[in-house]
Formats: structure tokens, sequence, C-alpha cells
């Protein structure tokens, strides 16, 4: 694969996880929302559904542009040429059967986008599941321990990735309420939130120990080599926003919600903090889209 083309691959491929991510974590904002029923959750429960819909079609639209790219690789084709390429490694193999299921999938979970998230999340599921199958994961066959780890991997990245920067750059951008059911509605929300991102946490703390396990040979991997190199920036990024996070929740949360999520300078570094996490993860994103494509140690792809 060339330079050029290996990078826009590396590209697409962010810009779908963070569409996905994004689309994740909008279903489950607007399931938090319709929990309460108050001006303040009413209007960001409409933008919650708009964001998901943006997701969704920024989502359809890399995974396909994923899939041509990949052909075009496979192939060593130019990519303007790789239309029949496109449709036989859709119909002939293994990695194209994955993606149409995939793809499937993620257009069940674009169209079933409501009030209630779980045939969204469902339909996703579906989804983070092939994408493993087309991974360093699928290895050991399509129906293993390892292969479910990087799928529940993948589930609870976009959880967290997607609910922070939904949160962050969406439902909690301004305030405008005035009444105290807007002010319960938030206080709600936030707990939500935080409770999902400390649960989706712990999750791909174990299971990414569990890959790293699996793909590295010892720690001498992490360095001085791609894969242990992008490995590592990775894992700096996400430790600084589970640290921004914990920061959040254990030193910031509780007297603002202690006095009914009316203190400005509270809610405001409670935003600031927020962005700042969502802007590590969208790095860390970025570096699992090169990690993906990178064979470990020991390993060719």
């Amino acid at each position: 694969m060339g330079s050029g083309l290996e990078t826009t691959h590396h590209l697409v491929t962010a810009l779908l996880n963070l569409a996905v991510a994004v689309l994740t974590g909008a279903t489950l904002s607007r399931s938090w929302l319709s929990r309460e029923r108050c001006p303040w959750a009413d209007v960001r429960r409409r933008r919650a559904r708009d964001v998901a819909v943006a997701a969704a079609v920024v989502a359809l639209a890399a995974d396909a542009a994923w899939l041509w790219l990949e052909s075009a690789a496979m192939a060593e084709v130019p990519v303007f040429d790789a239309g029949s390429a496109t449709w036989t490694m859709a119909t002939s193999t293994h990695l194209g059967m994955a993606w149409c299921i995939g793809f499937a999938g993620l257009t069940v979970a674009a169209c079933a986008f409501g009030r209630d998230g779980w045939p969204t999340i469902a339909a996703l599921a579906v989804f983070w599941y092939t994408r493993s199958m087309a991974s360093h994961a699928a290895s050991d066959g399509d129906f293993s321990v390892r292969l479910l780890a990087d799928c529940i991997h993948l589930g609870l990245t976009s959880l967290w990735v997607g609910a922070v920067i939904v949160s962050g750059g969406i439902i909690l951008r301004t305030a405008g309420e005035t009444t105290s059911a807007d002010r319960r509605a938030r206080a709600s929300y936030v707990t939500s939130l935080s409770d999902a991102a400390t649960i989706a946490l712990a999750g791909i703390v174990v299971t990414g120990l569990y890959a790293t396990w699996r793909n590295l040979r010892g720690i001498g991997d992490l360095i001085g080599n791609a894969y242990g190199n992008t490995l590592v920036a990775k894992l700096l990024l996400v430790a600084v926003a589970a640290l921004l996070g914990g920061f959040n929740r254990l030193v910031v949360m509780p007297p603002w919600l202690a006095d009914g999520a009316t203190r400005p300078a509270l809610s405001s570094r409670f935003k600031r903090i927020l962005w700042i996490e969502a802007a590590s993860l969208t790095g860390a994103v970025v570096a699992a889209a090169w990690l993906a494509s990178t064979a470990p140690p020991g390993e060719h792809m």
C-alpha cells in the first residue's frame, strides 16, 4: 500500500470509528434525556437526534470508502479503478463477508434510532463484531474469546468516546436552564454520563490488557517498532482522558451536584475538562486507526 493511500485509509478508518462513536454517544444521550420532562432535556434530546442522523450518514459513507480503499490496496490498482476489485472483495472474501454484515448492522442502527436506544446499540454490536473479524483478533477464528474481547473493547470505547464528545460538544455546551426541573435534569444527565464512562473505562482496561497480552511477546515490544510506539501513544492519550474524567467525577461533580447543579464556576470547569477529555479521546481513536493496520511484532499482515 503506497504511503498516500495508506494515510488516507488510516484517516477514513479514524473517521468511521469517530462517527460510530458519536452515533453511540448520541443514542445513549437521547436515552438518558428521555427520563426527564423539561425544556432543557427536550431541546437537547432533539439535538441528540440530529447529531445521530448526521453521524450515521458519515459512518455509512466512511464504511463504504473503507472497503473501496482496502480493495484498491489488496488488488494493487489505482483508487479510481477499484470498482471491480471492490465487488470481488465484497462477494468473494472473508473480509468482504464481514464488511457486508457490518454494513447491514450499521444501516439498521441508523434506521432504528429513537427514544429507546437498545435497537441501535444491538445493531451497532453487530458492526463492532464484524470490525473485530477484520482485525488482529480474528487470528483465532471468528468465534473466539480473543475476538469477543476485541468486540467488547470496541463497543466500550465507542460508548466512552461518543458520550464524552456528544456531552461536551452538544448537550452541556451551553446552559440556558432557568428552572429547578432543568437543573435536576442536567444533574441526572451528568450522573449518567459519569457512571457510564466509569463502567466503560473499567471494561476497556480489562479487554485492553488482554489484547496487549495476546499481541505482544513482552515489555520490550512496546519500544523500537511501529506497533509498540503507536500503542504507547494511544495508551498515554487514554490515560490523560481517564485522569481528566476521574478528576471531574471525584473533585468537580460532588460539590456541584450537592448544590443542585447551580454553581456556574463548577459547571464551566466540568465542561472545560470534558472538552480536553474529548480531544484526548479523539487522538486515541486516530492512533487506534493506525494501530489496526500495523502488524504486532513477530506477526506479518
